[in-house]
């Protein structure tokens, strides 16, 4: 832990003194920016080596309560604390060019640094763009959106059951004017700093994923929340991924097919989106499983810098399943924005209603979500979170 602890230090150290050379224009950028004009030079001021350093963090007061008898070992039925949910360091910029750019992201938790992403991409003019390492696979809208875009204070429960987490892929994307198309070739869902020969992976896996804008300017798809004044969006996407095991090394012989779509449309101060989700899991022994769910949310803002917010998700688990409860979720909230227009700083209430049992369901226990192991319908959850991006 020591070791892990000055290695993180050094690490911070050193992108800290790299910062102390942001040049003044960078300095100047105002707030709104979200800190995305904070860059520093990695070599003379004639050529074009960036190192821009920016992050996030999250910090939440969280009271969760149970009804009945909890599981066993889960703690008393009313839990309450702080939490700081998450802690984020993202290092980006170009080498040598805008063509060739690159993206490092450090997560900090129970006192060490841990790697997100870390990928590698060069765009070819006509909008065509090849990326490499270790990041988000183009398949749920709701895992691809930036933690800091968020409408609640966190993503869904169904989106932690489908998840496609991180992996190491390589990925080709094109953006046109109405339409975006991205194929990615990895070693599969949830396979975040895993090495080839490690038994989560799989033996390959193939995503694609398709977007058609039919209005507004694709800056607009960055986030779910729609400013007063921000003009009218509409966004319908689609992905497919399917990977296969059990041929080579020690990888699980299983097929797992994941698909996806989902639709956004946002005006003047208001915003609406929903997504189904299906996917199928196929063991070389035992029963295959269909599990479905869907997500449905939208906001609105009573104010320039108030903004009223509603969800409702579900998980439905195939019948074959030992878990094969449904698990529903209604969350409503309501977010600050004290600089209006941005994300930087914004303080978010919610309430979740857990309505179905946890235990009898595929929804897992995660203090992130907000479900807490409970083997009784009827769980609270209400957070306080303050964001803050620099």
């Amino acid at each position: 832990m020591t070791t892990t602890l000055m290695v993180s230090a050094g690490a911070i150290l050193a992108l800290a003194a790299r910062a102390l050379a942001v040049s003044a224009d960078a300095g100047a950028a105002s707030p709104g920016a979200d800190g995305a004009a904070r860059t520093a030079l990695a070599a003379p001021p004639d050529q074009k080596f960036t190192v821009d350093v920016h992050g996030y963090m999250h910090f939440r007061f969280n009271w969760n309560h149970r009804d009945g008898d909890s599981t066993p070992g889960a703690g008393d039925e009313t839990t309450t604390g702080f939490q700081a949910a998450a802690t984020k360091l993202t290092v980006a910029g170009m080498i040598g060019s805008e063509a060739l750019t690159y993206g490092v992201m450090l997560r900090f938790t129970e006192g060490a640094g841990l790697v997100d992403d870390a990928w590698g991409q060069y765009a070819f003019e006509g909008g065509t763009a090849v990326r490499w390492g270790q990041f988000k696979l183009p398949i749920l809208r709701d895992e691809t959106m930036s933690d800091t875009a968020q409408l609640a204070a966190a993503r869904s429960v169904t989106n932690s059951v489908f998840s496609q987490g991180r992996s190491q892929a390589v990925q080709v994307s094109r953006e046109m004017e109405r339409f975006r198309v991205a194929g990615a070739f990895s070693d599969g869902t949830r396979t975040a700093s895993s090495d080839y020969t490690a038994a989560s992976e799989a033996d390959f896996a193939l995503t694609g994923r398709a977007d058609f804008k039919w209005a507004g300017d694709w800056k607009q798809g960055r986030d779910f929340t729609s400013f007063q004044g921000q003009p009218y969006f509409g966004l319908v996407g689609g992905a497919a991924h399917y990977q296969s095991g059990g041929e080579t090394g020690g990888t699980v012989d299983q097929d797992i097919f994941l698909g996806t779509v989902d639709a956004s449309v946002e005006g003047n101060g208001w915003n609406a989106y929903a997504a189904f989700i299906y996917r199928t899991i196929d063991p070389a022994t035992g029963s295959d499983f269909t599990d479905m769910g869907f997500i449905i949310q939208g906001g609105i803002f009573v104010a320039p810098t108030w903004e009223l917010f509603g969800r409702f998700d579900t998980v439905m688990p195939d019948d074959d399943r030992t878990t094969d409860e449904s698990f529903s979720t209604i969350t409503v909230g309501a977010t600050h924005y004290f600089i209006p227009d941005s994300h930087a700083a914004k303080f978010t209430v919610d309430l979740q209603v857990f309505l179905d049992e946890q235990a009898a369901s595929i929804a897992p226990a995660n203090t992130l979500t907000g479900l807490l192991p409970s083997s009784e319908d009827g769980q609270f959850h209400l957070r306080a979170q303050m964001q803050l991006l620099f």
